[in-house]
């Protein structure tokens, strides 16, 4: 089941692919898994697009980057004009 969640209404594609519920992510330009974290993420993606008006080409999703010589992982990533991430 989908939750309510406080932003904005907004119309995703859905799909039921052998029995599992998939999303389409516009970033990655894919169906993905349809979990609560993922349920999330597209929502913030979708803020940041429609309502911000931020690019997407300048959004990137689950990846790593290096941190003061120490490896962390992010699941959603915005970048200015410069390339630099935010």
């Amino acid at each position: 089941m989908l939750h309510q969640l406080n932003f904005p209404q907004y119309e995703f594609r859905l799909r039921e692919t052998a029995g599992k519920r998939e999303v389409f992510d516009p970033v990655r330009r894919k169906f993905v898994a349809l979990t609560p974290e993922e349920w999330v993420r597209q929502h913030v993606i979708r803020y940041l697009v429609e309502d911000r008006k931020y690019p997407m080409s300048l959004i990137h999703v689950e990846g790593g980057l290096e941190v003061n010589s120490l490896k962390k992982r992010f699941d959603l990533l915005v970048y200015n004009n410069l390339g630099k991430a935010q």
